[in-house]
């Protein structure tokens, strides 16, 4: 005769197997982080800013950290670099494509900055309007910078994080939206389902000062304008994911990084933290007036350890099995 070991291990195996598909499901995702972005202030995988009538429009007004352009940039009375801490060998400026100039300063840090473009593409050229110091600009290769990687991976994160089952609750109120988290938690999720992103405020009473703030916004299409004050200290914690959008703007200073992978961005705001975009437009004839601060996204750790009402269910079915398995056959014959 079999052990009761022998004849309970199986059993209880198949019983773990089963509850463990009875959960629900979880993303894949267990960190949070920008990865190769986060090197950067703005990680654009497109092209950034365009030129008519042989005028540029510029993409950006001014970068404080480093810029990263997969495709073709046009820049003009602009500034990049001023606050890069990336140290002197890094270059300021990355593009795939060509790199076109009108004016404006490249930095790194303090000190004069350096560009690297035609990373992914051999007949790229540099084009520039002004004097720049020898040795400013160079013919990169596919070994500075994979933009398509880039872009697979920081889309599969969007993905994932948009999965992420919320933590927090959105209150609709005084024209925009309040957002009410747990105090005890270290990452607050919130899922909005909203093309005008206005007004948003952080109940600070319900989120401690150290947690992180994760915004899920579903909308094809997404603004940000209005009040953004109460983000303030948390701007290397707070990351809004724009998994589904296509357009993108900003007409506000606002605090935190945008992962927008598939999105096309523009506007004349402030962003304090890092943009993550498929393509920046300048929708002005003058050029865009945005703005990118130097503040980066500090990565979170996902917990991915089962909900405590897993454990319980988990336990008392096997309670009750080890329970049924000691019972003699003849009582479990007469129950039945």
């Amino acid at each position: 005769m079999k052990s009761f070991a022998a004849r309970v291990l199986p059993v209880i195996s198949a019983s773990l197997l089963a509850l463990s598909f009875a959960t629900p499901a979880q993303a894949a995702v267990t960190t949070i982080d920008l990865g190769v972005a986060s090197g950067y202030s703005a990680f654009i995988f497109g092209n950034v800013g365009s030129s008519t009538a042989n005028s540029i429009n510029s993409g950006f007004h001014d970068v404080e950290g480093r810029l990263a352009v997969g495709g073709n940039a046009w820049l003009s009375s602009f500034s990049v670099g001023q606050k890069s801490t990336a140290g002197a060998s890094a270059p300021s400026i990355v593009t795939g494509g060509s790199l076109n100039i009108g004016s404006g300063a490249i930095y790194n840090g303090a000190g004069a900055g350096k560009a690297v473009y035609g990373v992914s593409n051999a007949n790229a050229t540099i084009n520039t309007n002004q004097w720049f110091d020898a040795g400013t600009f160079s013919k990169g290769n596919a070994s500075t910078l994979d933009f398509g990687a880039a872009k697979q991976q920081l889309t599969a994160l969007s993905n994932d994080v948009s999965k992420l089952k919320p933590t927090g609750t959105v209150v609709i109120e005084n024209s925009g939206y309040t957002l009410r988290g747990d105090i005890n938690a270290d990452i607050n999720i919130f899922n909005i389902d909203s093309s005008s992103l206005q007004n948003l405020s952080l109940d600070l009473s319900s989120i401690k000062s150290t947690a992180h703030i994760i915004i899920n916004d579903s909308a094809t299409t997404i603004n940000l304008s209005g009040g953004y004050s109460s983000f303030s200290g948390f701007a290397d914690r707070t990351l809004f994911n724009f998994t589904n959008a296509t357009s993108t703007s900003l007409t506000t200073y606002a605090w935190g990084s945008i992962l927008a992978p598939n999105s096309d961005f523009s506007g004349t705001g402030h962003l304090e933290g890092t943009l993550v975009a498929n393509s920046v437009s300048a929708k002005n004839a003058w050029g865009s007036q945005v703005e990118i601060g130097a503040t980066g996204f500090t990565a979170a750790n996902i917990s991915a350890v089962p909900e405590p009402g897993t454990y319980a269910m988990l336990l008392a079915g096997l309670c009750v099995l080890f329970l049924r398995r000691r019972k003699p056959a003849s009582t479990m014959l007469q129950a039945a």
